[in-house]
C-alpha cells in the first residue's frame, strides 16, 4: 500500500503540472483539428484512409477505425516528444535533488512517471474520441451511433501503443546520451519502423478482408494518411473488427512490454547525482595577493599600501584613458558562429559527411535519390542545425551577447550564414553532380533548400528558446516530403522510382517552386528577426 500511494502521489503531481503547460493545450488542440481532417468530406479532394480506390461509409466503425490509426500513428510520434521532459524537469527545478534525499524508489518513481506520460496521452485519445463521435454526425452518411465499434479500436490499438510509447519517453530521459537529439533521432528511426510494422494489420487485416469477399478482383494494398486519390473513390460498408480473445490479449500484451520496459529504465537509471563540483585551482596572481594566494592582510608582518603599489585613484579619469576600438568585422562573428556551431562535432561525423559527398558525386541523381542518399545527406547535420537561435538561451548567454552593438542584425546574421555554409558544404557533392549532368532545375531546388533549412532552423530556434523543436519538425517534413515524396514537403525535388519528381508530375515548374521556397525562408527569416528584436527591448 505504501508502494502504490507513492506511485499514486507522483503520478498525479506530475499529471498536474503537465495539464496545466501550454505545451499541452498545444497538442491536444492540434490533435483534435487532426481528428477533424481524419473524417474528410466526399468532396474534400483527399482521404486519410482507402483500399485500393474503396473507403468504408462513415458509420461508428469506419469512423472508429481510421481515426484511432491516423491518431496511434499521430502520437506515437508527438505525444513522444510531448512528454520526454518529465526526469529532465525535475532535475532542472532542484526536484529531483529534494527526490533523491528522501526513501522514494527508482521503481515507484519511474513507474509514476510513465502512468503520467500515459495518461497525459489518453486525455488527449479521450478527446479525439468526442471528436470522432461528432464527426459521424457532421458527415451523416449514418446518423446511428454503436459505441463499441467507435470505442474499441482506441481501446485495443491506440491505448496499448501509447502506454509503450509513454515508458520509452522515461526509459530515453534515464540515459545522458538519449536525453538530447541524438535520442529523438532514435526514436523517430524507431517510429518510422513502426508506422511500416503490422500491428496495425489488426484493424487493415479486417478491412482487407471484408472487401475481398465483396470485390473479389481487389488487390489487397491500401494506404494511411493524407492520400490524394488517382481515381474516384468507391464505397463499400464495413461492419468493424470482431474482437477475438486472441486478439485482444495480443492488444493488451503492449501493456506487459511497457512494464518490461519500466524494469529496464530501473536499471539504467542512476538517481539524481549532482555534477561533480570542480575546484578552481587557479590563483590570481595580483597586488592584492601574495604568492601564497592569501590576502596581504592575513600576514601582519607584511604591509599592504596603495601608493607601494604607484597607484592614484584620484588621478584616474576617463581622459587618461586609452580610447575604445571597436572591431566590427562581421567575418570574425561568423567565424566565431561557425566555430561554436562545430564545437562538438567529432572526427567521425566529417568522415560521414565525406562519404555521402563522394556518393552523390559518384551516382547519378536518379539512383542516388532512389538509394536515399540525398534524404540522409541533408538530414545528417541536423543536430547542427538545431542549435541556430537558441543557443545563447541554453547556456544563458543572452544578455552578454544583446550588450553588443547592432545585436539583432549582426549576430543573427552570422548565425544564418553559419548554417547556410554547412548546409552548403555537406550538399557539395549533390551541387557537383547536378551541374555534371546539367539539372539547372534541380540546382534551383538545390539552392532555395540551402536557403530553407538554416532559415527554418534559426526561426525554430528563436521563437521556441530550444533545439528541440525544430529536430521534431524538421524530422516530420523529411520524412513526409524527400522520404516519403509528399508533394510541397519534397523540398528537394527528389525522384520516384518512375524516374520523374513530383514537380513534374503535378505539372509544376522548380523555378516557381524555388521562388516559393525564397519567400518562406525570408518571412521565417523577418519572423526571427522581428521576434529576437522584441524579445531584446523587452529584456
Amino acid at each position: 500500500m505504501n508502494a502504490i500511494r507513492t506511485i499514486y502521489h507522483i503520478a498525479r503531481a506530475d499529471l498536474l503540472e503537465r495539464v496545466r503547460q501550454y505545451s499541452f493545450l498545444v497538442v491536444l488542440g492540434i490533435t483534435m483539428m487532426a481528428a477533424y481532417f481524419f473524417v474528410p468530406p466526399a468532396d474534400a479532394g483527399y482521404i486519410t484512409l482507402y483500399l485500393d480506390h474503396y473507403r468504408g461509409i462513415y458509420n461508428s466503425a469506419w469512423i472508429g477505425a481510421s481515426v484511432a490509426l491516423s491518431t496511434t500513428l499521430l502520437l506515437a510520434l508527438f505525444g513522444f516528444y510531448l512528454v520526454k521532459n518529465s526526469i529532465q524537469r525535475d532535475v532542472r527545478t532542484g526536484v529531483g535533488q529534494i527526490i533523491a534525499s528522501t526513501s522514494v524508489k527508482k521503481l515507484h518513481y519511474l513507474t509514476g512517471k510513465s502512468i503520467s506520460n500515459f495518461l497525459v496521452l489518453s486525455i488527449i485519445v479521450l478527446a479525439v474520441i468526442v471528436i470522432a463521435f461528432m464527426m459521424q454526425l457532421v458527415r451523416g452518411e449514418v446518423v446511428q451511433i454503436e459505441l463499441w465499434p467507435l470505442i474499441s479500436p482506441f481501446l485495443f490499438l491506440t491505448l496499448p501503443t501509447l502506454s509503450v510509447v509513454a515508458v520509452l519517453a522515461v526509459l530515453f530521459e534515464t540515459r545522458p546520451a538519449l536525453q538530447g537529439g541524438i535520442g529523438n533521432i532514435i526514436y523517430f528511426i524507431m517510429f518510422i519502423f513502426y508506422s511500416m510494422s503490422s500491428n496495425t494489420s489488426v484493424i487493415t487485416t479486417e478491412m482487407v478482408q471484408s472487401l475481398a469477399a465483396i470485390q473479389p478482383g481487389f488487390s489487397g494494398s491500401y494506404g494511411i494518411g493524407f492520400l490524394v486519390p488517382e481515381q474516384p473513390i468507391k464505397l463499400f460498408e464495413w461492419q468493424g473488427v470482431t474482437w477475438t480473445g486472441t486478439i485482444i490479449i495480443q492488444q493488451l500484451s503492449f501493456f506487459l512490454v511497457a512494464f518490461l520496459l519500466i524494469l529496464v529504465a530501473v536499471l539504467l537509471f542512476r538517481g539524481f547525482q549532482e555534477a561533480p563540483y570542480k575546484r578552481n585551482n587557479k590563483i590570481n596572481s595580483t597586488d592584492n595577493l601574495n604568492t601564497a594566494g592569501e590576502h596581504p592582510e592575513t600576514h601582519p608582518n607584511k604591509s599592504f599600501d596603495l601608493e607601494s603599489a604607484n597607484v592614484s585613484f584620484s588621478q584616474l579619469s576617463a581622459a587618461n584613458l586609452p580610447p575604445a576600438v571597436i572591431r566590427e568585422s562581421f567575418l570574425s562573428l561568423v567565424v566565431a558562429e561557425w566555430r561554436l556551431m562545430m564545437k562538438n562535432t567529432s572526427l567521425g561525423w566529417y568522415v560521414i559527411a565525406g562519404v555521402l559527398a563522394i556518393l552523390c558525386i559518384s551516382m547519378p541523381v536518379a539512383t542516388s535519390s532512389q538509394w536515399m542518399i540525398w534524404p540522409i545527406t541533408w538530414i545528417w547535420p541536423m543536430l547542427l542545425w538545431s542549435g541556430l537561435g537558441n543557443r545563447e538561451s541554453r547556456y544563458n548567454t543572452h544578455y552578454l551577447i544583446a550588450s553588443t552593438p547592432r545585436y539583432v542584425t549582426r549576430q543573427l546574421s552570422a548565425v544564418w550564414v553559419a548554417g547556410f555554409i554547412l548546409t552548403c558544404l555537406t550538399g557539395i557533392g549533390m551541387l557537383i553532380r547536378l551541374i555534371m549532368e546539367g539539372n539547372m532545375e534541380l540546382v534551383a531546388l538545390w539552392l532555395s533548400a540551402s536557403i530553407f533549412i538554416p532559415s527554418f532552423a534559426l526561426a525554430c530556434g528563436v521563437l521556441t528558446g530550444t533545439n528541440r523543436t525544430f529536430e521534431v519538425l524538421y524530422m516530420i517534413i523529411w520524412y513526409l516530403g524527400p522520404f516519403n515524396k509528399m508533394p510541397f514537403l519534397d523540398f528537394l525535388g527528389t525522384q520516384s522510382s518512375s524516374g520523374t519528381s513530383w514537380i513534374s508530375e503535378i505539372g509544376l515548374n522548380s523555378w516557381l517552386i524555388m521562388s516559393i521556397y525564397i519567400l518562406i525562408s525570408i518571412g521565417l527569416l523577418i519572423l526571427a528577426y522581428t521576434t529576437r528584436g522584441r524579445l531584446t527591448q523587452t529584456s
